[in-house]
Order: C-alpha cells, then sequence, then structure tokens
C-alpha cells in the first residue's frame, strides 16, 4: 500500500467543523449539517467532497482532533455565517487510496504508525484530509474509493 506522491497548489475550503474523537459519532453529523447548508454555497466543484483533520495539542492529549466537512470554492467572497472557511497551503502530499469508509481507520494506522516512520518523510503540517470523489459510491458501499492525503517533506 505504498502511496502516491503529489503536489497541489493552495486551495480554499468552506464547511462546518466540529471538534471531537473518531468513535465520538461527532464527525458524520459534521457530514449531515453540511449536506443541508452546501445549497448555500457557489462550489468550485461540486462533486469532490473532502473531509480535513487539524491536529493540535489536544490530539496527544485527548485523542480529540478539529475535523472539517467541505468542499473546495474559488475564493471567500461569500461564506454563509453557518459556515467557516480554511484556507489550506500549498504543499507535497503523500496519498493513500482506500476501499470502503470501513478500511478508512486502518489506512491512517498504516500511514502514520507504518509507512511514514519508515518513509524518507515526515509530516509536514498538522493535518491531512480525505477526497471524496466520483469513486465514492456512498458510505454503505464497500466499493467507495476515498484517498487520504497528508503533507509531507523530505528528511
Amino acid at each position: 500500500m505504498e502511496p502516491v506522491i503529489k503536489n497541489l497548489p493552495e486551495f480554499c475550503m468552506v464547511g462546518v467543523t466540529t471538534f471531537g474523537s473518531g468513535d465520538s459519532g461527532l464527525f458524520p453529523k459534521s457530514w449531515e449539517m453540511f449536506m443541508k447548508l452546501e445549497k448555500n454555497v457557489e462550489w468550485k466543484d461540486g462533486t469532490r467532497a473532502f473531509g480535513i483533520e487539524f491536529y493540535t495539542e489536544e490530539f496527544h492529549e485527548e485523542g480529540k482532533w478539529f475535523y472539517m466537512a467541505c468542499k473546495e470554492v474559488e475564493d471567500f467572497s461569500s461564506i454563509p455565517v453557518n459556515m467557516v472557511a480554511k484556507r489550506i497551503p500549498e504543499h507535497q502530499y503523500a496519498v493513500f487510496t482506500c476501499k470502503g469508509l470501513s478500511e478508512l481507520g486502518k489506512t491512517f494506522q498504516f500511514a502514520y504508525k507504518e509507512w511514514l516512520p519508515k518513509s524518507d518523510y515526515f509530516m509536514a503540517d498538522p493535518f491531512d484530509f480525505e477526497l471524496y470523489d466520483e469513486r465514492f459510491k456512498g458510505a454503505e458501499d464497500p466499493e467507495s474509493v476515498i484517498d487520504i492525503y497528508i503533507p509531507v517533506k523530505k528528511k
């Protein structure tokens, strides 16, 4: 399960955030809220959605982090008051692909616990994101494809 290394330019995201742990049940609720609000925004590409994880000290101390269900926008000129915006900087990414939401946790574990420590890279910024594009067929479909992007730099 070797990743592909890709470079991406800076991009702008708008969505809904929550703070918690992966087993809290809050992250799916972010998606529910996002889907109710997404009609209020003009998206750059409405077929792609992202789940961005932002890691702070609480991640290491309490196992909690910020999660943002979102999509990409051209700019921040019209953000609804009940949504938030985030500018993601230009980075090089290690991209891991998994099939089915049930494999997402295992793929993250492999990426961070096995691949990253043994690779020629280190994590460049305290965030990562999941890309849900036309290959994602729904949460219940085991054939759904999800990409995980981890910002990296050469050691």
